[in-house]
């Protein structure tokens, strides 16, 4: 029975239209099947060739005339499969351009989508607050989705639509709810389709890749490396450009052959792709299959062909995770056992040689979805750039099968294989693999019941909200291996689930399951189990699941309290064990787990009293664990008895020489074990200690390949040079991040070191840097922050003194925060940081700021992001005098610090002015936030040409921002005013103010009226799209000239009781959302039968008080005549 589907493949090998076996001269080069692990190369089709179709999507989607389209519009990519439409459009979806058009953007994968209601249900999930539920009814949904697309202009994406989804009248209507401007672009094989849409709509035929554009992929692909040291490198050129014309532009087909012959430089093998008999193949003798795709499938190895084939069970576009998919494979026999490796290791292998071929695709990395963020420290992750790269859209570990890869897999299993969806109900009898998404109660309404008799595997994803017949299932499943059941309604296992005898992979993550029936601990051919992983309750376990013994992964929150669970001598996952001093669940359980992979916690270790009751455990066999966390209560006593207990219970706990992190939490046996400090070792890369007292950390400086060290609650450490007397050399030779917190010691920095946190330091100044025997020698120190450290004082001596700056060359990253003792900057400030990109100082208020007579500037000119937070000693225009370098800053943030009743002491400084002439250098800055400067009267807006957003809150003496002197448009974007004077939106920078966008005004407590200086230069606003008034307790009024704004889209007005009426003038023509909330007057007029309602009702989404007023008008309007009736 295991050998059926490699037999049932061969048979259907044997039917194909053309050969699989090319009788070509074995080469000794990388034709061979044998599976190796080679490295993708960076090639991506959607880089080749695509910048003008790219432009010419984005003008379509951003000029002003297509966004002045009163409805919404859509626009068809039409292309053959793999063309690259779903490239182009997740470029176009990426672009910034594009993302700055349109606030609200929405991605659905439109191939599963058989009907406008699931559409919604897909659109209605981007709400946040959105809690998706089958059990939703359509109305629900539709509020819903009303909600999501009334926020904003959206762009929505459909990818990959297979039928007429939107020719619907209903879901044209909710779709046209958001606002003027809206895009919604498909992606589609079928130009029938687009042009049945019930929507003003564009075709954008896109075409192939041109043939210098398919040559520069396919080497890419083909020949990552300089293949000028090849001896035929002229004739293998020729025939890849034979090869390339037969590959008609697709991308995907470029890619896939490309890295078939991957760094092979055998001309024969070349040749052979070349006369290949698939290329004569007709389309439709290939099943619609490029020949490319059946080329690069005939040249997998004989085993993979098998597991590549049985994916051909999952939907279209499904999302891949390796490990399950892998799990699959074993429990249907397709993977088989090599001496000395784990099937899971083969099975790895074996889909990195599928990803690598270009039969998966890396979603997490898909095109250019990634944006980069700033730097930020975490005790989970250090970075050492500047920024680093982020996911847009998916998580990590996840893949695709692009659709023609799906057609293929499709076309050679198509006898066993099927898909049941709520359009495609037949099933033949010889199918073996199932997956079927169905709202039915019973199995019978789905299919033929004697059909289930001889399935293999069943994905089952219930999509109704009623019970469903379970046991009417699992009674006919007799040869079931796989079954992954995804129903939120399933609460209990029938027992008739103890009858799958053959089962070896159980997947009920995607259930409410909370209690294993004891029956299922009968399945003793069970590899794989996974049970709901939410933090719904579960209920303990059955004892007899320790009789499981062929059971490789388990996946369940409680796991660690199962009894004797160390008879499962094959588990590979674990996670946590917790120790108890009960029979079935003492450290004793882990002896002859030797399987066991990964990660492994075990907690309680104060339930361990012995040392040879510690040795039981064997950790030092268990080879594949890769992190190891080892747990006590904490407990302190220093009289004997625990601590002792405690010390003898690590050193027996000596782990195997493979371990790569290690962290050790509340073991208060006063001193670090002998392994960690032998060098035994020598694989460890990560180290966490956390309250272990008194431990001297010198003695870890001998884990030479140590590169992560986190030092937390080492009260009692000392300081530690980087010699000792043992070893001459350079203790901890490869560190490269340091996170110590509430430690009373510290060592020299080593040069190694890329990344530092300091806090909770009891410690007067920054250790020092170490000084190498080679003078010449710099230190790699990218990022520090250094935060709550109450001793701390200067920093003119230790590691940012002005003499030691020289070394940090790299230095991108300084982070300052609550050391409340600070007081000195460091001589010259920090001018000779010549990398340094980012600078936070923040809460430190003692720090001054006391230039020298000979002074140069205080900051370097390398500086992109400034923050000076709550210094209040430091916000001084002495300090700031030296920003006069400052080129290439794009953001700044001044927040004061102390506030004063009457004036600032006479020896504090304070911040007054910032002047045109200080300002003008600042060419490159986008973003200044200046908060909490009482005594700020000058800014001098003019000088800053590349200004973009502007925040202005809590300066009251603010009354002069001038404008361009030349009355030149000012660039900026985004303005608030926030408890501050309106006298800044003077006359000459209101005419300046082409370009903004939004406006906020809150807080402004002594505002009454708007002056007749804004009321008049109002209409200036022409791009103005949102206007936001908060919290303005005594303003009587809306701005008189409202109406003038020619682009106003929302306005916003909270907490303004005073206003009483809208303006007479009324609002604007273009407004299309209007919000009121805790405005008791205006609220009366504005309903729909108040005084202002003639001047608000062209408005089409009216809020008032978080209640949707127009919703309300239909509804009563519907009772009214159904009263009627």
């Amino acid at each position: 029975m295991i050998q059926d589907i490699r037999r049932r493949v061969q048979k259907l090998m044997r039917k194909k239209p053309f050969s699989l076996n090319f009788h070509h001269r074995p080469s000794s080069n990388s034709m061979s099947h044998e599976v190796e692990a080679r490295k993708p190369t960076s090639a991506n089709s959607g880089e080749f060739g695509r910048d003008e179709d790219r432009e010419k999507m984005i003008k379509l989607l951003t000029s002003e005339e297509s966004s002045s389209h009163e409805d919404l519009s859509l626009i068809a990519i039409v292309g053959r499969p793999g063309v690259g439409k779903t490239t182009l459009a997740r470029i176009v979806y990426d672009e910034p351009r594009v993302a700055s058009h349109f606030p609200l953007k929405i991605w659905v994968t439109a191939s599963e989508v058989y009907d406008a209601g699931r559409l919604l249900r897909s659109i209605g999930q981007y709400d946040e607050d959105y809690p998706f539920s089958n059990s939703f009814t359509m109305e629900v949904v539709v509020d819903k989705v009303k909600d999501v697309l009334a926020q904003s202009r959206y762009l929505l994406i459909l990818d990959d639509v297979r039928n007429e989804i939107l020719d619907s009248e209903p879901l044209w209507e909710q779709l046209k709810y958001g606002p003027s401007g809206s895009k919604i672009v498909i992606t589609t094989e079928n130009e029938e389709i687009a042009k049945k849409m019930r929507l003003p709509s564009l075709r954008y035929h896109l075409q192939g890749l041109s043939r210098e554009d398919s040559w520069s992929l396919f080497k890419e692909c083909a020949l990552p490396v300089d293949q000028g040291a090849c001896q035929n490198s002229r004739e293998i050129e020729e025939v890849g450009l034979k090869i390339v014309a037969k590959l008609e532009g697709l991308p995907l087909a470029v890619q896939m052959v490309g890295r078939l012959l991957c760094l092979n430089f055998n001309l024969n093998d070349w040749k052979m792709i070349l006369n290949a008999d698939v290329w004569r193949y007709k389309s439709e003798e290939l099943r619609g299959v490029p020949a490319a795709l059946w080329l690069s499938y005939q040249h997998l190895p004989p085993h993979i062909k098998q597991c590549f084939g049985y994916c051909s069970v999952f939907p279209r576009d499904h999302k891949f995770d390796k490990q399950s998919t892998v799990h699959m494979w074993m429990a249907q026999g397709l993977i088989q056992p090599q001496q000395r490796k784990q099937m899971e290791d083969l099975g790895n292998e074996y889909f990195d040689y599928l990803l690598n071929r270009s039969f998966f695709q890396n979603y997490s990395c898909r095109d250019e979805s990634v944006e980069y963020e700033p730097l930020r420290f975490s005790r989970v992750e250090y970075g050492v750039d500047y920024t680093r790269p982020k996911s847009l859209h998916i998580s990590e570990g996840e893949y695709i099968m692009h659709g023609l890869i799906h057609d293929l897999a499709l076309s050679i299993t198509a006898c066993e294989s099927l898909g049941l969806s709520p359009v495609a109900k037949s099933m033949k009898e010889n199918v073996r693999h199932l997956s079927v998404r169905s709202d039915k109660d019973t199995i019978a309404s789905v299919l033929d019941i004697g059909m289930l008799h001889n399935l293999r595997t069943l994905l089952f994803d219930r999509t109704g909200s009623s019970s469903f017949d379970y046991d009417a299932l699992f009674m006919n499943l007799r040869c079931i291996r796989v079954l992954c059941l995804s129903d939120i309604g399933l609460k209990n296992l029938p027992d008739s689930i103890g009858n799958l005898k053959q089962l070896r992979c159980l997947d009920l993550a995607c259930t409410s399951v909370n209690t294993v029936p004891h029956v299922l601990c009968g399945l003793r051919n069970l590899q794989t189990l996974k049970l709901n992983i939410r933090p719904t309750p579960l209920r303990p376990l059955p004892r007899g699941m320790s009789n499981l013994i062929n059971l490789r992964h388990l996946q369940v929150l409680n796991v660690d309290k199962m009894y004797k669970i160390g008879q499962l001598t094959s588990l590979q996952e674990l996670g946590n064990f917790t120790v108890l001093d009960e029979d079935g669940h003492r450290i004793e359980e882990l002896k002859n787990m030797t399987q066991l992979r990964g990660k492994l916690r075990i907690s309680k270790l104060d339930n361990v009293h012995t040392k040879d009751e510690a040795m039981e455990a064997k950790l030092n066999e268990k080879e594949l664990i890769e992190k190891l966390v080892l747990c006590w209560s904490g407990d302190f006593e220093r009289d004997g008895g625990p601590i002792e207990s405690n010390f003898a219970t690590l050193e027996a706990l000596r782990p195997h020489a493979n371990l790569k992190t290690l962290i050790i939490v509340s073991n208060t046996g006063g001193k670090i074990p002998t392994w960690l400090e032998d060098g035994s070792l020598s694989s460890l890369e990560t180290l966490e200690i956390h309250d272990c007292y008194d431990w001297d950390i010198s003695l870890l400086g001998q884990l030479k390949s140590l590169k992560i060290l986190r030092l937390y609650g080492l009260i009692g450490t000392q300081h530690v040079d980087m010699h000792n007397d043992r070893d001459v050399h350079q203790m901890f030779p490869c560190l490269r991040i340091l996170d110590m917190d509430s430690c009373s010691g510290f060592f020299e920095v080593p040069l190694t070191l890329e990344a530092m946190q300091l806090s909770m330091m009891w410690l007067p100044t920054l250790p020092r840097l170490h000084q190498s025997r080679s003078s010449t020698s710099s230190s790699s120190l990218a990022s520090l922050r250094i935060l709550n450290c109450p001793r701390f004082t200067t920093l003119q001596a230790g590691l940012l003194a002005h003499e030691s700056q020289i070394q940090l060359q790299a230095l991108h990253y300084l982070i300052i925060q609550y050391c409340s003792e600070l007081v000195h900057l460091p001589d010259h400030g920090f001018s000779a940081l010549v990398s340094l990109k980012t600078l936070r100082i923040e809460d430190c208020l003692k720090l001054r700021h006391q230039p020298a007579d000979n002074s140069g500037p205080t900051l370097p000119s390398s500086l992109i992001d400034f923050k000076v937070l709550k210094c209040a000693g430091l916000t001084s225009d002495s300090f700031f005098i030296g920003m006069g370098r400052l080129h290439s800053l794009s953001s700044m943030v001044i927040k004061g610090g102390q506030t004063f009743a009457h004036s600032p002491p006479e020896h504090l400084p304070v911040f007054t002015t910032l002047p045109c002439g200080l300002l003008q250098h600042l060419k490159s800055l986008k973003e200044l936030e200046i908060v909490g400067c009482l005594w700020l009267t000058t800014l001098g807006l003019q000088a800053l040409v590349s200004l973009k957003r502007l925040k202005v809150a809590g300066c009251p003496r603010l009354a002069a921002c001038s404008s361009p002197s030349d009355k030149s448009s000012m660039l900026l974007e985004y303005l608030e005013i926030k408890d501050s004077s309106l006298q800044i939106l003077n006359s000459e920078l209101l005419h300046s103010l082409i370009n903004l966008q939004e406006l906020k005004i809150s807080q402004c407590h002594q505002l009454v009226k708007f002056p007749n200086e804004i009321e008049e230069g109002l209409h200036c606003l022409v791009s103005l799209k949102r206007l936001f008034i908060d919290s303005c307790d005594n303003i009587d009024s809306l701005p008189r000239e409202l109406a003038t704004i020619p682009s106003l889209e929302e306005v916003c007005v909270t907490d303004c009781h005073s206003i009483e009426s809208i303006p007479e003038k009324g609002l604007p023509a273009s407004l299309f959302m209007l919000i009121i909330n805790g405005c008791r007057s205006l609220k009366q007029r504005c309903k729909e039968d108040g005084e202002d309602w003639s001047k608000i009702s062209h408005v089409i989404y009216i809020e008032i008080d978080e209640r949707n007023v127009r919703e309300e008008t239909l509804s009563e309007t519907a009772s009214s005549e159904e009263s009627d009736c």
